[in-house]
């Protein structure tokens, strides 16, 4: 524009010298005129305050909006109800994204709350199933200490019964043993004795020379050494036979005492055994009674042990499930929380750059309204038309 000018003023002097000049003087007073009036306005705050609004994308939409008007020669009265309009939805939509916001953030509210409780309740829920499952486990431990011991002592108590069995049946051997050669002993006697009787008789009435008397003597003699031939006692028939018929009357003495001290010590031992007997058989019950009681109360506390390992694996379950809602909960909340979180920034966000966006409205309707020639300027020196 300023070569355009200047080309003309050296044309014209050129030409016509005298009305040139003068023109020049007139082309010159006029163009400082605008040139300081550009400058003037160029100082304006307002016309800094549309530099700003330029470099927001809505302010140069709207400025561009302007200036097709401008260029148009067009009333800007459209571009004041265009930028009303536009400051009603924005407003409009500030009003519904805080109610928006109101309601969310009272959902999120409401969820994080339902969150922390659900991490509350399974910790709870955690810490008393593990410790209801120790206790159990505590108990199990008992229960099988004690069903181990009762298995110990029933296995000593079975043991004693089988040793005591044994000495029973080896202690009978031995009476039988004892008594059965002491009653043969005194069957002998029983033989031997009126044998010997008889012989004591024939020498009480001997007669010497008396053959008949010797005789008689002989063959009881000969009687005996046949009934001891197989006898324990074939020694003393053989000694008897020996002896003068005067010594059979000590030796028959000596005999008896002796028959009759087996007898008695038969009988002793025929009592000793059956006293043995009683004793042993009540020794036997006793510990059939305590293994009988041992094996109940082992039957009971199995029973118990099984109910009680049930109780644990529910505990332990109850755990499992609680530290899995616990998780689900905790990583729930996270998302939860995040998702509000992101939300709310969102929603800063747009409500910054939406109440940029109003303002600029504001101050371009302010502009427009008070510097119109401000905003004519701005609009010729950054080639908006």
């Amino acid at each position: 524009m300023k070569t355009l000018v200047t080309i003309a003023i050296v044309f014209c002097l050129l030409t016509h010298p005298v009305v040139c000049k003068k023109h020049y003087n007139d082309e010159e007073h006029s163009a400082f005129e605008k040139s300081h009036k550009k400058l003037s306005l160029q100082d304006d705050p307002s016309y800094s305050k549309l530099e700003e609004i330029q470099d927001h994308p809505l302010g140069s939409k709207i400025l561009q909006t302007i200036a097709l008007q401008l260029r148009g020669n067009e009333s800007l009265s459209a571009v004041s109800k265009l930028l009303n309009d536009l400051k009603g939805d924005l407003e409009g939509k500030q009003i519904d994204a805080d109610n928006e916001r109101a309601q969310i953030g009272s959902q999120c509210k409401k969820d994080l709350q339902n969150y922390s409780q659900r991490i509350s309740l399974s910790i709870n829920e955690i810490k008393d199933a593990e410790f209801k499952a120790k206790r159990l486990n505590e108990a199990i431990a008992v229960y099988q200490a004690e069903i181990n011991e009762k298995a110990r002592q029933i296995k000593v108590f079975q043991a004693k019964d089988d040793t005591l069995r044994d000495i029973r049946r080896q202690d009978n051997l031995d009476f039988s043993t004892r008594t059965t050669q002491m009653k043969e002993m005194v069957q002998a006697f029983e033989v031997i004795l009126p044998k010997l009787h008889q012989v004591w008789d024939v020498a009480a009435q001997h007669k010497a020379g008396s053959f008949i008397e010797e005789e008689a003597i002989n063959e009881a003699l000969v009687q005996l050494a046949k009934i001891g031939e197989e006898n324990p006692i074939t020694a003393m028939v053989a000694l008897t036979s020996t002896l003068e018929p005067t010594a059979v009357q000590t030796l028959i003495e000596k005999m008896e005492s002796i028959r009759d001290s087996i007898k008695e010590s038969i009988k002793a031992e025929e009592e000793a055994e059956a006293k043995n007997a009683r004793d042993t058989d009540t020794i036997l019950a006793a510990i059939f009674n305590a293994m009988e009681s041992l094996t109940r109360e082992k039957s009971s506390d199995e029973e118990a042990l099984q109910e009680t390992i049930r109780n644990r694996d529910i505990q332990d379950k109850r755990s499992r499930d609680a530290h899995a809602e616990f998780n689900a909960a905790k990583n729930g909340n996270q998302q939860r929380n995040q998702q509000c979180q992101e939300y709310e920034l969102q929603y800063q966000q747009n409500t910054i750059e939406r109440d940029k966006q109003i303002a600029i409205i504001r101050d371009v309707q302010n502009i427009i309204a008070t510097k119109i020639e401000v905003v004519t300027c701005f609009v010729e020196e950054n080639n908006l038309f």
